[in-house]
């Protein structure tokens, strides 16, 4: 992996929230008395003070960790040139960020991205320099700030996946290590669209029917409703993925189903939280996305149409 100088691997990491304060979170604890990579967090008011003063604090698994980073900022000029960029903001602040980071990727930086879509790269591509890299991603993971500066890793693997669609590249190995040295469960692949389609399978419904029902993604389980728009929603979502010649395994339904019970205790999708605070949600990309591309190819979505109509009429945020 070429460095921006003869020293460290730059690594920044942008949108300090539950995702980008997990992967940050590991990296910077690991790396803060390590000489050759320097850990850069992107993150801007009460959350870019709270980590000046006292760095981040992440809880996972039981375990805390103090998380200092080498600059924490979201001044173009004084983040500079860096060798990996991450992007851990919602799915809507992305073609934001790659225009106001813009000076800081090179030729040879790599961009990953952790968004929960299935057309990442149709997004993020347009605003790359020539030569950069792009590596899809996507983290299995329930994590959340619990206020600035701390954030807890509440349930999940927390295991992320990146990489290419048929392109080798050696870097994404040493990416792997780079991540996995920190403690962070990491697969480098280069078949990543079924990897990104089957947790598009699980977090498209599951953030429909947590946000619709109120309810915790265990609580699924236990209404029956719930549970039958749940797998009609993923239904859907498999003939469409059919459509585009996307590899899928035919249980889909059953496991995320059982899938939903590793998540234990009063776990809630970011989608749901985001509605619930009249905060800005991710409905283009996880619902509307879905029935604009099965219309492209013909496949029916009563179950996402209904959804939507039902999400527009429960929560004032998504007509203001």
């Amino acid at each position: 992996m070429k460095m921006t100088s003869n020293k460290n691997t730059r690594i920044a990491i942008a949108g300090i929230g539950g995702i980008g304060g997990y992967i940050g979170g590991k990296l910077a604890h690991y790396y803060s008395d390590k000489d050759d990579v320097e850990i850069v967090f992107i993150a801007r008011g009460e959350m870019a003070d709270a980590i000046n003063q006292n760095g981040l604090t992440l809880v996972s698994k039981g375990v805390t960790y103090a998380c200092v980073p080498a600059l924490t900022s979201d001044d173009p000029v004084k983040i500079g040139k860096v060798d990996l960029f991450i992007i851990c903001t919602k799915n809507f602040s992305v073609a934001a960020i790659l225009e106001k980071y813009a000076d800081c990727l090179t030729a040879n930086t790599i961009v990953i991205t952790t968004q929960n879509t299935v057309n990442g790269k149709e997004t993020v591509a347009p605003y790359l320099p020539d030569g950069a890299t792009l590596m899809e991603g996507s983290i299995y993971i329930a994590s959340n700030i619990v206020a600035p500066g701390k954030v807890h890793h509440v349930g999940g693997p927390a295991k992320l996946f990146f990489g290419s669609d048929g392109v080798v590249d050696d870097k994404g190995d040493e990416i792997a290590k780079l991540f996995t040295d920190a403690g962070i469960d990491a697969t480098y692949t280069t078949d990543i669209k079924p990897v990104l389609w089957k947790k598009f399978m699980f977090v498209s419904p599951a953030a429909i029917v947590t946000a619709i029902f109120q309810t915790t993604f265990s609580g699924i389980t236990e209404n029956s409703e719930a549970k039958e728009l749940f797998a009609g929603l993923m239904a859907e979502l498999m003939q469409l993925a059919k459509a585009k010649n996307i590899t899928i395994d035919e249980n889909t339904i059953a496991n995320n189903i059982n899938l939903l019970s590793n998540f234990k205790g009063e776990v809630k999708s970011s989608f749901q939280l985001d509605l619930e605070n009249n905060k800005p949600a991710e409905i283009d990309s996880l619902v509307k996305y879905v029935i604009d591309e099965a219309k492209l190819y013909k496949v029916p979505t009563p179950y996402f149409d209904s959804s939507l109509t039902r999400l527009i009429v429960q929560y004032d945020s998504l007509t203001a």
